[in-house]
């Protein structure tokens, strides 16, 4: 291998990921809540629900989920958030890409 300059992996490997097909969705308008205890970032999500009530419409917040992670996945999710916003920013044309 020392004679095999190309046995490091290069920049960018990809890790393969199993995909389960009833992983859920989570829908969030909101991370009202967050953390850190021992070691463990904790991140509450909440998305709003409309409904009909005895005296009316109610509008309110609700937990959808609750994520946990040690601080390399908090590193990960947040360098994955800003490529994705990267790419609904507008273009120099005014669109998004």
């Amino acid at each position: 291998m020392a004679d095999n300059p190309d046995a490091c992996p290069k920049e960018g490997t990809i890790i393969p990921i199993i995909d389960v097909p009833h992983a859920p969705f989570i829908f969030f308008e909101g991370a009202p809540a967050f953390g850190f205890t021992n070691g463990v970032v904790n991140i509450t999500l909440s998305a709003n629900r409309t409904w009909a009530g005895p005296s009316g419409i109610v509008n309110e917040q609700v937990v959808v989920a609750y994520l946990r992670g040690n601080v390399q996945a908090a590193l990960g999710l947040r360098d994955s958030l800003d490529k994705a916003l990267l790419l609904a920013a507008p273009t120099t044309e005014g669109k998004a890409n």
